[in-house]
């Protein structure tokens, strides 16, 4: 008996034209008669807000310096309202490099943080500068040596900032008087929504609590409650008592003899001019102790000759 076989399977059938196989990225006929009717068309960009041309165009010459601050003061290049900001913007501003100010955040910034630099669109490389480099970039922009890095007896001194940062920090963001402060420097700003803005002061007073308390040696949950508020005044007392004993004894007025105020000047600069600005009140204890330091007004007068050299124009204005 023959044995029966399984005839040969046949080869799979294809199109004849292989184009017109139905493909994930084939679309689907509805769809493509639309496109007939009314094909993708790019349009032209719309112009940007006025007050964006105004930065784009400036920018093409100028650095452009991204701090805290309200659109409008930044427009007009008024002083920052944060002390980092402050620091920078003055020895900018003292050294007579020009530069436009434009409004930002640390969650906004390349680098993490504010202050950061643009340089103009026609530079080569036209890259973030962190303030770290900053020193280096007025260096290059004035021709001037770089600045030698800090002696330790200059860091001993830099370490007497910290006390009055803390103080600072308790006033702004910790003493009820100073809520509305507050909420203009950083809210205002942010939201005009009452909700979130009240989500976002508590945000801000509890990471200010919390820094100050480890800065303090204390665990950043134990709240503003465990702060001893007359240890914290006294040693910021004592920071600016020693810093005017140190201007005393300067020949030049600036601090370590120099000739022209340097970064030291606008770090400090940084606190007592935002302290003498807005905290110069009864209600705040600082601005009664930048006034006593030293016994005879030496920081007060200090902080005029910087207010006059770097921001005199502001000065004039207000006048």
């Amino acid at each position: 008996m023959a044995s029966a076989t399984a005839p040969p399977p046949k080869p799979a059938t294809r199109p004849a034209n292989p184009s017109s196989a139905p493909s994930l990225w084939t679309i689907p006929a509805p769809l493509q008669k639309l496109f007939n009717h009314f094909p993708l068309v790019t349009l032209k960009s719309n112009p940007l807000p006025a007050r964006s041309q105004i930065l784009t165009s400036a920018s093409d010459t100028l650095p452009t310096l991204y701090i805290f601050s309200s659109s409008a003061d930044a427009l007009q290049g008024k002083p920052s309202i944060n002390p980092t900001c402050l620091k920078w913007q003055t020895l900018l501003r003292l050294h007579h490099i020009p530069f436009l100010t434009s409004p930002s955040s640390n969650h906004a910034s390349p680098t993490g943080s504010l202050p950061f630099l643009l340089p103009p669109r026609t530079t080569t490389s036209p890259h973030p500068i962190p303030s770290s480099s900053f020193p280096a970039y007025i260096s290059r922009s004035t021709n001037n040596p770089h600045p030698p890095p800090p002696t330790p007896r200059e860091e001993a001194y830099l370490s007497l900032l910290t006390p009055l940062r803390l103080a600072y920090l308790h006033t702004l963001y910790l003493t009820p008087p100073y809520s509305p402060l507050l909420k203009k420097f950083y809210i205002s700003s942010s939201t005009t929504s009452f909700l979130l803005g009240t989500i976002l002061q508590s945000q801000l007073s509890t990471a200010a609590s919390a820094a100050v308390l480890q800065d303090l040696n204390l665990h950043p949950q134990s709240g503003p409650g465990a702060i001893d508020l007359d240890n914290l005044y006294a040693e910021a007392a004592e920071a600016l008592q020693s810093l005017a004993t140190l201007l005393q004894e300067s020949p030049t007025g600036w601090f370590f003899g120099r000739e022209r105020p340097g970064e030291f000047d606008a770090g400090l600069y940084g606190y007592v001019g935002l302290i003498m600005e807005y905290m110069d009140t009864p209600e705040a204890k600082l601005g009664g102790l930048v006034r006593q330091a030293g016994g005879e007004g030496v920081l007060v007068r200090w902080w005029g000759r910087i207010r006059r050299e770097a921001w005199g124009e502001f000065e004039q204005r207000e006048k």
